[in-house]
């Protein structure tokens, strides 16, 4: 089997500011620093990406949009008009040095990532995954929309048959909207019900779009009923010559924004069942909102992308650099001794309530 490559960019080490927005939250970089720290780590599976041209960017996007996030980038401000119609400089989408570059930079790893899977294989960029951004308008912490640049790279490249699951607790509405008539692009999302963006409430399998809104306190058990009993029936159906699996990490119990109760063991199982499904496997980064939480997910998935048990790896208590960066950053907790320990939780079983069976065989029968 080919190695699994891992994409990275350093700009993701940096973000241009330290304060409380989760924009500036160090959970990309530690997934990274993670990984890299890992005994069995091949440096020759790892490739750093640059920016995409804007030119690159029309794509998906609109010219204009991109202009005026480019110029709200340079001026470092931006108009009332311009907040309005493209929803830049907004509370969730703040315009600081670096941010519209770091965008781009998700961009050019998705274009890299298309690139390297023509032939099949399996990358991980633990960045990127802006899943609400639409043409013309940033949405939900994101600029650009690097999955549906990504998905179109894919099918430019003579693809056509691409699966896209969206793990976060956010219903991916950016990237379902891009792909909803395409009947060759199935978009299979798993999110928290009643949340913003308040989308993703209805299905339509004529079109491969699937959606399961799931109540607070989702665990594994449930999860694992989804995907035994919709998820992966409905993708092994489709026969997808690529999966794209945005892997957002909010659905986490420790998250401190939504109200799921997953463990990182539901991400890991649900991720190694869906591997076996394509000859070419795309993962991505997205929300999260404990950095250590997101960043233990996301090196976790590396090693089980690469045949290995995360709960044999060592403790993340003897790399002290990563544990100071991720502590002085504010409104970030300190980690308890468990999440420093072992990169595996423990298990958050229960029962599956009537209403998840539910849910579940009407999207299976659908």
């Amino acid at each position: 089997m080919t190695k699994p490559i891992l994409l990275s960019s350093e700009i993701y080490g940096r973000t241009g500011q330290a304060t409380a927005h989760p924009l500036a939250w160090p959970k990309t970089a530690t997934a990274l620093d993670i990984i890299q720290r890992l005994e069995w780590f091949d440096g020759s599976c790892q490739i750093e990406c640059t920016k995409v041209h804007p030119r690159r960017l029309r794509s998906f996007h609109d010219q204009a949009y991109i202009d005026a996030a480019y110029t709200a980038e340079a001026e470092q401000c931006v108009s009332p008009l311009t907040r309005q119609k493209y929803g830049l400089g907004t509370g969730d989408n703040p315009i600081f040095p670096s941010i519209i570059e770091r965008a781009a930079t998700a961009c050019g790893v998705a274009l890299k990532a298309a690139e390297l899977l023509t032939d099949g294989g399996i990358v991980h960029s633990p960045l990127g995954g802006a899943h609400h951004v639409h043409p013309a308008r940033a949405a939900g912490f994101g600029y650009f929309n690097d999955l549906a640049i990504g998905i179109l790279a894919m099918q430019d490249s003579g693809l056509r048959r691409i699966a896209y699951i969206d793990l976060d607790a956010h219903h991916g509405d950016g990237v379902e909207a891009a792909f909803a008539y395409d009947p060759n692009v199935l978009t299979f999302s798993i999110h928290e019900e009643s949340c913003w963006p308040h989308t993703g409430t209805d299905s339509d399998p004529h079109y491969g779009v699937y959606n399961l809104c799931v109540p607070e306190g989702f665990s594994d058990s449930e999860m694992s009923f989804v995907v035994e009993n919709a998820l992966l029936p409905i993708v092994e159906k489709f026969a997808p010559e690529a999966i794209v699996i945005q892997a957002g990490a909010d659905s986490l119990e420790e998250d401190r924004m939504m109200k799921l109760g997953l463990s990182n063991r539901a991400y890991y199982k649900t991720i190694d069942a869906l591997r076996s499904l394509a000859p070419r496997i795309w993962i991505t980064g997205g929300g999260g909102y404990n950095p250590w939480a997101v960043a233990r997910c996301w090196a976790g998935i590396w090693c089980v992308l690469n045949g290995r048990d995360p709960a044999e790896e060592p403790p993340i208590s003897d790399e002290q650099q990563i544990i100071d960066r991720v502590n002085q950053w504010p409104s970030v907790t300190k980690p308890p001794e468990n999440w420093l320990s072992s990169l595996v939780d423990q298990t958050r079983d229960g029962d599956v309530r009537p209403c998840i069976k539910a849910a579940t065989a009407k999207l299976a029968g659908s």
